[in-house]
């Protein structure tokens, strides 16, 4: 009987040998992720057009009958991370920016425009985010950057529902220094 387990030990050991030193394949090489836009390229202060209907405010000051001043709208990225990211966005890495577009954001007593965070995508693409001040949803600025313009689609993201649609497009151009 001993002869007899002797003669499968053998090929039993090989096996277990074999398969210590065997293991899988290598895992296919990572592919890099796509790069970003760099922040600090994107940064600066664009003059903004969009298609979005007008929602201006009426043209009189305060109901003193003199017309208000004509407001341009503006986009400005900053190359800061924001001290309070804000929840709702899509992103953990979050920028300052401040945006004046009338009808759709609202400027604090003594500012240039609303504060609102932006983040840049792979390959070219910039989202500038905000909730204007008299909508309960959220709305995005899905750009993509070449040299000095910014240009893309207006979203409005219903927080209920989920759903969103495009409102509009833009062309943000960066001011020269």
């Amino acid at each position: 009987m001993r002869a007899k387990t002797l003669r499968h030990a053998g090929p039993v050991a090989l096996a277990l040998v074999v398969a210590a030193c065997s293991h899988a394949p290598p895992a296919p090489p990572v592919q890099p992720a796509e790069p970003v836009v760099a922040p600090h390229a994107a940064s600066g202060t664009y003059d903004l057009t969009t298609t979005l209907p007008s929602r201006q405010p009426s043209q009189t000051s305060r109901g003193r009958g003199r017309a208000a001043p004509v407001v341009t709208p503006t986009l400005d990225l900053v190359y800061r991370p924001v001290a309070a990211p804000d929840a709702t966005a899509g992103s953990n890495t979050q920028f300052a920016a401040t945006l004046n577009l009338p009808g759709y954001t609202r400027a604090p007593r003594g500012r240039t425009g609303q504060a609102v965070v932006w983040w840049p995508l792979p390959g070219d693409s910039v989202i500038v985010h905000f909730q204007p001040p008299q909508a309960t949803g959220l709305v995005d600025l899905r750009g993509t950057l070449r040299a000095d313009t910014l240009s893309g689609d207006v979203w409005y993201t219903s927080p209920g529902t989920g759903a969103s649609f495009q409102m509009g497009k833009f062309r943000a151009v960066k001011r020269k220094k």
